[in-house]
Order: structure tokens, then C-alpha cells, then sequence
């Protein structure tokens, strides 16, 4: 079968096989990679199966000034990749950014959030530092039309402007992103939307959010949250 016909829901059954199965981070983040791994290929599969034609380009951070929405683990596998492959003196500066950026994020309501622009800290340039981890929020996020993402850009108040994502492939990549979601709840995993920047910035700095987070319980205690529905948030 191939992976333009594999059903959405095989990367979530191998997800929740894996996390079934995890005993330590390393099993835990090489899981999540390979979901990762999944989602990309199933996008590129989708947008080429529907002929999309998307504006997204190398260099274009138009859209890494979004408020980004993440789970746990997500937040856990880039936060390994920093400690890999940054160097002290890279490390040192990203966490004053992402100290900077929770300070600011954690006063604001998600909504006030969503009307500012705020490049993301994990940002270099123009260009992710993180891209080859990057959550499933950035890889579901694509444009089929630049002057929209300007006008989002430069008019973040603007929220019931419509965009230009594709609907099917916004879609498809939803169900899929869902699946994923679904295997870590099936393990009774903490599924809480948490903030970027500020989840991050606490993953770095305080063990104790992995080990909550293993036990089920809700791993970070001073990072902005997304309500969702029938989330408790406080």
C-alpha cells in the first residue's frame, strides 16, 4: 500500500504500539519521531496526490510569528534535539530567548496571543532551528497564497480572516494529527495544549516536567495553555 493510500490511522496504531512498549525517553522520543516522519510523508503524499500548489517556501517565516500549540512530548523530543546539538554558548542564548518569550506569553490570555505577533525564539534569521523536530502544529501549517500569510502577518488582530489552507489537505492532515493524539491518551499520557516557547523554556530547565508527564500527570506547571474542549485549565 502505498502512502498515498495508507489510511491516516496506521501511523497512530504504530504510535500507540510503541508507547505501549516505551520504557525509557530514548523509546518515547523515537516513537514520536517516527510519527513525525509519518505525518511529513503523508502530507507530501496528499498535496501531491490533490495537485496543491503551495506558497510555502525556504526562508519564508511568515507564519513562525503564530502562537504554536503542542503536547508534551513534542515539546520533550526538541528539547533532547537542542541538548544533542546545540553548543553551550547556542544553548545559553535560546534560553534567555525562551525565558524572555514565557514571560511575555504567560501574561497574555491565548486569545491576546493570537492577535500579537511573536516570532517564535526558536527562530534564527528566517529559518527554524529546530525544523527536523518540529511539532505537528508547524508541519500541518501551509499557504496556497503568500498575500494571504502577509496580510495575517502584518494584521494579527485579523482573526476572521480565512487564510488559504488547503481544505483537504488541512484536512486529512487534522485526522492524522488526531490519530497521533489518540495514542497517547489511550496510555493515559497528559494531553494538556500547552504554549511552545513556554513549555519549552520549563523542559529545560526542570527534569521534574518529564517525570509528571511519564506518570500521567500534567507536566508543565508554569507554561501557557490552550483551553480546549472540556479542558480544565487552571
Amino acid at each position: 500500500m502505498s502512502s498515498q493510500e495508507r489510511p491516516e490511522s496506521d501511523s497512530g496504531v504504530l504510535l500507540n504500539t510503541a508507547l505501549r512498549n516505551a520504557r525509557h525517553p530514548e523509546a518515547y522520543h523515537g516513537a514520536l519521531s517516527r510519527a513525525l516522519t509519518a505525518f511529513q510523508e503523508r502530507s507530501e503524499a496528499v498535496a501531491a496526490r490533490d495537485q496543491v500548489k503551495l506558497a510555502c517556501g525556504e526562508g519564508c517565516a511568515l507564519c513562525c510569528s503564530l502562537r504554536v500549540d503542542v503536547i508534551a512530548p513534542e515539546v520533550f523530543l526538541i528539547a533532547e534535539h537542542l541538548r544533542r546539538h546545540f553548543s553551550a554558548e547556542s544553548m545559553a542564548a535560546l534560553t534567555e530567548r525562551l525565558e524572555a518569550h514565557a514571560a511575555q506569553v504567560t501574561r497574555m490570555t491565548p486569545f491576546e496571543h493570537a492577535t500579537r505577533n511573536m516570532p517564535c525564539p526558536l527562530l534564527e534569521g528566517s529559518r527554524c532551528s529546530v525544523y527536523a523536530v518540529r511539532p505537528h502544529t508547524c508541519r500541518r501549517c501551509h499557504s496556497t497564497d503568500l498575500s494571504a500569510c502577509e496580510h495575517i502577518h502584518d494584521h494579527p488582530e485579523d482573526l476572521e480572516f480565512p487564510g488559504a489552507h488547503d481544505p483537504g489537505l488541512s484536512r486529512e492532515l487534522g485526522e492524522t494529527m488526531q490519530a497521533h493524539f489518540d495514542a497517547y491518551h489511550a496510555e493515559g499520557l497528559d494531553l494538556t495544549v500547552y504554549e511552545l516557547g513556554s513549555a519549552l523554556s520549563e523542559a529545560l530547565k526542570s527534569p521534574a516536567a518529564w517525570r509528571r508527564w511519564r506518570d500521567g500527570k500534567r507536566a508543565f506547571l508554569g507554561a501557557s495553555i490552550t483551553p480546549t474542549a472540556g479542558s480544565d485549565s487552571d
